[in-house]
C-alpha cells in the first residue's frame, strides 16, 4: 500500500500542483489511516477510521480533512484501475459545527471610526470608508 501512497503523492504534486504542505498532511492522514486499518480500504475500514478519529477527542474538521485525503486516494486507485470501486464516497463528512459571526459593540464601532486622527485628506477618507461601513 505504501507504493500507492507513493504514486498517489506524486500524481498530487506533478498533476495537480499540490503544496509541500498539502502533501504532508495527505501522507500523515493516509498513514494513520493504513495503520488503523491494517491496509483494507473498505467502507467499514473507512467509517470506523472517521468515527474513531472523532471518538479520540479529534475535532470534526480534522476527521473531515482526512476523509477528504482517503476520499481522493481511493478516487485515484479507482481511476488507476487498483480498486473495483470506490468505498469512500459512500461515507459522509461529519457535521461541523457552524459559529454564529463576532459582531463588534456599539463602543467598539464608535472606536473604530474615530481611529484616523488628523485632517488631511487619507484621514478624512479613511473615517468616510469607516462611517459608510
Amino acid at each position: 500500500m505504501k507504493k500507492h501512497i507513493d504514486k498517489f503523492l506524486r500524481y498530487l504534486e506533478v498533476e495537480r500542483g499540490a503544496s509541500p504542505h498539502t502533501l504532508r498532511a495527505y501522507r500523515k492522514d493516509l498513514e494513520l489511516f493504513i495503520e488503523s486499518s491494517g491496509g483494507n480500504l473498505e467502507l467499514s475500514d473507512v467509517r470506523g477510521f472517521v468515527a474513531s478519529e472523532i471518538n479520540r477527542g479529534r475535532k470534526k474538521s480534522t476527521a473531515s480533512r482526512r476523509l477528504a485525503a482517503l476520499r481522493s486516494f481511493a478516487r485515484f486507485l479507482h481511476r488507476e484501475g487498483y480498486l473495483k470501486r470506490n468505498p469512500a464516497r459512500l461515507v459522509s463528512s461529519p457535521k461541523l459545527q457552524k459559529l454564529l459571526p463576532r459582531f463588534l459593540s456599539v463602543d467598539e464601532v464608535f472606536g473604530l471610526v474615530e481611529k484616523p486622527e488628523g485632517m488631511g485628506f487619507i484621514e478624512q477618507r479613511d473615517r468616510a470608508i469607516l462611517e459608510l461601513l
